[in-house]
């Protein structure tokens, strides 16, 4: 397998993904430098500056107008700050900027119950959507075993899942998370209002209660192009 790469594509790519960290990040929160300028800060050549600028206008992430200029767009990922995640008590303190859309009583899924042995033949749904900005970025479908998750009917959501549990009393001993990138598909395209040919972050999340036990179950499925996270760690 040939895995080189020419210099000039290399190019590209690198300063493609510095732009688009650097736009994500507000570093340019209201008109990026000309090509000229932005070719002589990161020492590339200006067609290298030029097809990087026109590879994230491609995308939505900015616009370039002659006239104007290069600008900053709405498109451009929002970012979900994950400041803290403790690992055991306490609230992580961010937000998903959710709206709860729906709360049930359903039978079990096969596919939840194969996550929480301790569920019974009926489940607590709660589906809420991200929306940081007026527009739906991410949806989240939660389980929650009966009838531990009974005080949660009527909880307040919060900024998060975490602050969720809280509410309804809940405590938290551990969280797995898989992730990986899906295509969005039509239906799910149509509630994150998106192509039905975009790639989408997928998320499976378990949370188990103080005891060890599994708690919830939960499938999210996030815009990638809206979707930046912020982790800060530290022992």
């Amino acid at each position: 397998m040939d895995l080189s790469e020419r210099p000039g594509d290399a190019a590209r790519r690198r300063l493609t993904l510095l732009l688009r960290a650097a736009i994500t990040r507000g570093d340019h929160p209201e008109r990026l430098p000309t090509d000229d300028e932005i070719a002589a800060t990161y020492d590339v050549s200006r067609a290298v500056a030029r097809d990087a600028l026109t590879a994230l206008a491609d995308v939505g992430i900015l616009t370039r107008t002659r006239g104007a200029g290069t600008l900053p767009t709405d498109n451009r990922p929002t970012p979900f700050n994950l400041l803290t995640m403790p690992a055991v008590g306490g609230v992580p303190q961010y937000s998903m900027h959710p709206r709860v859309i729906d709360v049930a009583t359903v039978p079990t899924p096969t596919m939840v119950a194969a996550r929480l042995p301790t569920a019974g033949s009926e489940v607590l749904r709660v589906e809420y959507i991200s929306v940081p900005d007026d527009q739906a970025d991410g949806v989240s479908t939660g389980y929650f075993v009966l009838p531990k998750a009974e005080p949660l009917r009527t909880a307040d959501f919060g900024e998060n899942v975490y602050s969720f549990l809280a509410a309804g009393g809940l405590g938290v001993s551990a969280t797995d998370f898989v992730i990986g990138a899906i295509t969005a598909g039509d239906a799910l395209a149509l509630r994150l209002r998106t192509r039905s040919s975009s790639a989408v972050l997928f998320l499976e999340q378990t949370i188990y209660d103080e005891a060890g036990d599994p708690l919830s179950f939960s499938v999210v499925a996030m815009r990638g192009d809206r979707l930046a996270v912020f982790s800060h760690a530290h022992s």
